[in-house]
């Protein structure tokens, strides 16, 4: 259960969505929440007693400025203010690890030029360097069904990510969607001469297999809502994912993370991150 969120703060215009979904989520979770607002330090100048007045710098505006944004909203869940001053994708990550916390929800903001800079300077480096699961935020779109998609690589790391999916589709009443990429074989790579019924044949023996190693991993799972499993194929994992979520229109997007290995941070750099940025509804990232 998730008992210590923590929810950066930028009163950027989705904020307000951020904060209220926190606000629900802790109410379930009988959680509390962490708010922090980060604030750049000013350009460095080099006149005598510039670092004097940063040092003497007075966060209590910032502080009542957030508060006074809170309180507007009305919230229900107990939460805790903080601000600081630096790098934010830093100070959010300390807080994290400080608060040894349970979830982070954080704003994706848009796909434009601004937004890319933003995920990569600070939704990137928080996905990649907290060791929680993190709530990416992004305002589905209006023809979004009530659908959890769910793509398995079939590691441990899926487990946690289905069991989160199940309980989130029971909540919210949704199907769940398991799908597993597979990635035909280029024979011609090998020196074959091409043959469309070699390719036909090894094609469908290859989703069939696909399909019995999904069902040995979810058959000894707990699924209590009703779900569908698929097969993709592709020369891309995190395309294949896209095409599929924008075929049949789901409203959020659940994947494992991986750890900080090196195979992890490979997984993260060529499908978690690719997806943060392009796809169009909200994502929740488990790491552990």
């Amino acid at each position: 259960m998730e008992k210590k969120i923590v929810v950066p703060i930028d009163y950027s215009d989705v904020s307000k969505d951020v904060v209220l979904l926190a606000d629900e989520w802790a109410g379930r979770t009988s959680g509390k929440l962490y708010f922090l607002h980060v604030s750049r330090l000013p350009e460095v100048s080099y006149y005598p007693g510039h670092f004097e007045h940063i040092d003497q710098r007075d966060e209590s505006k910032d502080l009542l400025q957030l508060e006074k944004y809170l309180l507007e909203l009305k919230l229900k869940s107990e939460y805790e203010l903080s601000h600081d001053f630096g790098t934010p994708y830093l100070k959010i990550v300390d807080l994290v690890e400080s608060l040894a916390a349970d979830l982070v929800i954080m704003a994706a903001h848009s796909h434009t030029m601004l937004g890319r800079l933003f995920l990569g300077s600070i939704t990137d480096y928080v996905v990649h360097h907290v060791h929680c699961p993190i709530y990416i935020c992004k305002k589905k779109p209006e023809q979004a069904k009530k659908i959890v998609l769910v793509p398995l690589d079939f590691s441990e790391a899926n487990r946690p990510v289905v069991e989160q999916a199940n309980a989130w589709a029971e909540r919210t009443e949704s199907e769940l969607h398991f799908v597993h990429v597979m990635i035909p074989i280029d024979y011609s790579y090998y020196g074959a001469e091409a043959s469309w019924g070699l390719g036909k044949a090894e094609l469908e023996l290859t989703e069939e297999q696909g399909l019995e190693a999904m069902d040995k991993f979810l058959d000894s799972m707990k699924i209590t809502v009703p779900e569908k499993r698929v097969v993709l194929f592709g020369n891309s994992t995190y395309l294949r994912i896209m095409e599929y979520q924008k075929e049949v229109q789901s409203g959020i997007l659940m994947l494992a993370g991986h750890d900080h290995t090196v195979a992890g941070r490979l997984f993260l750099g060529s499908n978690t991150d690719y997806l943060l940025h392009h796809i169009d509804v909200p994502m929740y990232v488990h790491k552990s």
